[in-house]
């Protein structure tokens, strides 16, 4: 946008020669405010002049013979247009100017009402108004940024975590375990006082620790998706979710290569996947899951379909309302930071669907979370 005192740069589009010597003297009545005009009669002029991105506003005239001046806006949206639209219109279409405002016009002005004063106010609102909603769209992108941050640091912190737990505690209480298994074949019975507790007895507490230690471990950060890649991650999740809840079925469909998924985005896949699934087995009551992980047309596609209870996913999502432990914020927390779409549709007794897409590899972005 200019700075101040410098001339406001205007772009009409308009095919009428007679309603642009109109707007050119309009603007010539305003004092205090220079302007600079432009004028083009085509659409096809209008993009290429727009898409340069070196004016601050730009008036499109309603009717312009080959489309619209809606249609046109939503050529400038395509392109990365960034200064703000201004609808011109006709007496009496009150209809096509709230349209217009829904389709992302920033104002409108009808023609036949068309004075100085209306003029400079309308295009002083709209870079006003413009300006707020780009540093608006500029804190909302550093948020996300952060937050993409934040969960970055969580997942090297649980890495390092698990890490410790698995080589050094494990290792630890393994040493100790076999230790005492030693020590009790030598002894050949348990030779501890009636009150007391056998080795036996110890062995397999220490058997335990180690199990719960591993399994913390696991959950925390899974060593098979560092060592051996998201694919095998998902089977041995699923392998492992489907040997402790017996009575429900897993199918899976993984129909991508290890290099169709940027190496980043490989964890939020497996969290969101490792939440869904945890959901649907203690919550839907279903027998049956479907997981599936697709590349299709340019996107790359998870999904978990269960035929349970179902539900009303609207209030859930809504911030402030309780998901009673279902994790759906965090679940598309995760999937919009990676700049992923995430959807769910459920109905009450048709099951539930979570849905996640993101854009294939070739255009995944390189900040993902780590």
């Amino acid at each position: 946008m200019n700075p101040r005192n410098q001339a406001i740069r205007v772009l009409l589009v308009e095919d009428d020669e007679d309603d642009y010597v109109i707007f050119r003297d309009t603007l010539l009545q305003i004092t205090g405010s220079p302007f600079q005009l432009e004028w083009v009669s085509t659409c096809q002029e209008a993009v290429e002049k727009a898409t340069l991105n070196q004016h601050d506003v730009c008036l499109v005239d309603y009717l312009l013979g080959e489309k619209n001046g809606i249609e046109l806006t939503h050529d400038f949206q395509r392109n990365g247009v960034q200064a703000p639209v201004i609808l011109l219109t006709g007496q009496g279409s009150h209809e096509v100017d709230m349209k217009a405002m829904k389709e992302g016009v920033a104002d409108y002005l009808e023609k036949i009402e068309l004075n100085p004063m209306l003029l400079e106010r309308a295009i002083r609102y709209a870079i006003d108004r413009s300006k707020t909603l780009q540093a608006l769209r500029e804190s909302e992108q550093q948020l996300r940024i952060l937050s993409a941050k934040i969960l970055e640091t969580q997942e090297n912190e649980r890495r390092i975590i698990a890490q410790e737990l698995h080589d050094s505690i494990g290792a630890s209480l393994s040493a100790i375990r076999y230790g005492l298994e030693e020590k009790l074949l030598r002894m050949g019975d348990d030779r501890a006082a009636p009150e007391g507790i056998g080795l036996e007895r110890i062995i397999g507490i220490v058997h335990d620790t180690i199990e719960e230690v591993y399994r913390i471990s696991s959950n925390l950060r899974p060593s098979v998706l560092d060592d051996m890649g998201l694919l095998a991650a998902i089977g041995s999740l699923c392998r492992e979710l489907q040997g402790v809840y017996r009575g429900v079925r897993i199918e899976t469909q993984v129909d991508v290569r290890e290099d169709d998924v940027h190496r980043s985005l490989g964890i939020v896949i497996y969290r969101i996947l490792q939440e869904a699934l945890n959901n649907a087995f203690k919550h839907s009551r279903a027998n049956t899951i479907q997981v599936r992980l697709r590349k299709t047309e340019g996107f790359l596609e998870l999904s978990i379909t269960d035929n349970g209870e179902g539900f009303d996913p609207a209030g859930r999502l809504k911030r402030g309302v309780p998901t009673e432990g279902m994790g759906l914020i965090g679940m598309k927390e995760r999937a919009e930071l990676s700049n992923g779409v995430f959807e769910i549709r459920s109905e009450t007794g048709q099951g539930m669907t979570v849905r996640v897409t993101w854009l294939a590899i070739e255009s995944q972005m390189p900040h993902l979370i780590q």
